[in-house]
């Protein structure tokens, strides 16, 4: 999960660059650049839970703020509007609301488990799953 935060955060910065350079958008640049740094923290290791608190609530946030400005969009589309070659920022803010979803999931798994999720993902990268099938036949013919 924390290449694809850090992917997430790489392609939002992308964008922000995008709307910085190409469009002039300040306010969407800024946008992007939250999008990014909530998905970039996304994929630290440790953080305080009152922060994982603040980021979830940003990050949930700026998830919404992608798909309202999607939607306030879609109004003015035409029919085959991602054929069109400017709609780079249209496809953008949509890939962004969707790129954020497993952000928000991480912080959300962080806040439930209040550390389990971590020690959780650490014991099951050290594991193979040969190794731990192994184990627990021998486990059993033990017992």
């Amino acid at each position: 999960m924390r290449y694809v935060n850090a992917t997430t955060a790489a392609a939002l910065f992308g964008l922000a660059l995008f709307q910085l350079l190409r469009l002039g958008d300040h306010v969407a640049a800024l946008l992007f650049v939250l999008g990014a740094g909530t998905a970039a923290f996304a994929a630290k290791h440790w953080i305080q839970p009152t922060v994982v608190r603040l980021l979830a609530l940003l990050a949930a946030a700026v998830m919404f703020c992608f798909f309202w400005q999607f939607f306030s969009l879609t109004p003015a589309l035409q029919d085959d509007w991602y054929r069109h070659a400017g709609t780079l920022n249209t496809v953008g803010l949509l890939f962004a609301a969707f790129a954020m979803i497993p952000v928000v999931s991480e912080y959300t798994c962080r806040m439930k488990a209040n550390g389990a999720c971590e020690r959780g993902r650490r014991t099951a990268t050290a594991r193979s799953p040969i190794l731990a099938s192994l184990r627990s036949e021998t486990s059993r013919q033990t017992t």
